[in-house]
């Protein structure tokens, strides 16, 4: 796996998993703060940048 597709693939990961828990965090009225903290934790747990 070249490393395009291996990035892309972990950026599908963090999406998916940050698109989940947002539906959570709105649902369970998780403060805007917290949530953002978490979404980065994320992003930064599979290496990835957010903004691509």
């Amino acid at each position: 796996m070249n490393k395009s597709n291996s990035y892309d693939s972990k950026l599908s990961q963090a999406r998916g998993l940050a698109s989940q828990l947002g539906m959570f965090a709105e649902e369970n009225d998780i403060p805007k703060d917290l949530w953002d903290l978490l979404e980065a934790a994320i992003y930064d747990f599979y290496q990835v940048s957010k903004d691509k």
